[in-house]
């Protein structure tokens, strides 16, 4: 091998090792970058299963004060009945007397 071979080898190797080097120093920026991004990502996960366990605890409130809504509803609905029954016997009461004070009084009609 003449000088003039060697010296080609050693300069194709240098080159070569030169934009490894090169690459290797912009893999690791994109690879700081890369780390940088998944911290966040990270972050921003466990926010929101953070989010979604807080969502779940006020679903199940919502749920149990939906219930218990429901439960008011259908008393209320109940007494509703219960009163109206109750109206319609004083209605039918009030109007037997008004009726049979009516029959009494022929010259009233």
């Amino acid at each position: 091998m003449t000088d003039d071979e060697f010296q080609r080898k050693i300069d194709f190797i240098l080159e070569h090792q030169a934009r490894l080097t090169v690459n290797q120093e912009r893999a690791e920026e994109r690879l700081a970058g890369v780390d940088e991004r998944v911290s966040r990502l990270e972050t921003a996960m466990r926010e929101l299963a953070e989010t979604q366990t807080r969502m779940w605890d006020v679903q199940e409130r919502m749920l149990k004060a939906q219930t218990h809504m429901t439960e008011v509803v259908a008393v209320m609905a109940d007494a509703q009945r219960r009163t109206d029954a109750r109206l319609n016997a004083l209605i039918g009461v009030v109007e037997r007397h008004i009726g049979h004070n009516h029959n009494d009084h022929p010259e009233s009609k």
